[in-house]
């Protein structure tokens, strides 16, 4: 076996250390394949914003509930009065999350942030 070492001269002169991928047909990424664009996460967005109401949303309600019946529990004379002020705060909950769906929906289907 002989060794195929080069000195430094003979480095200079050859071929194989010229652009190691010229050759190959390899195209360095352009600047829009190297970093995302803002409008290929708008979808991951609009998950995140309709999902994260919901969840909101209900841990809302859920507590709301059973703190109602907590109070209702403990003193069954103002489980009437109590009842109108729970049902007016579900519906600012669920209000909530309607709106923040409504807003996602439009940025799915729209995408206003287009130029």
């Amino acid at each position: 076996m002989t060794s195929q070492v080069m000195d430094s001269k003979q480095c200079a002169n050859e071929d194989t250390f010229n652009e190691p991928n010229a050759s190959a047909g390899f195209d360095p990424p352009t600047f829009k394949e190297i970093h995302m664009g803002s409008f290929d996460i708008l979808p991951l967005a609009v998950g995140h914003m309709i999902g994260l109401g919901a969840i909101g949303s209900c841990l809302g309600v859920g507590l709301l509930g059973s703190r109602y019946l907590e109070a209702s529990a403990r003193q069954p004379e103002l489980m009437e009065p109590l009842q109108n002020k729970v049902f007016l705060l579900v519906g600012v909950l669920d209000g909530a999350f309607i709106i923040a769906t409504g807003i996602g929906l439009w940025f799915a289907t729209a995408n206003p942030f287009k130029g």
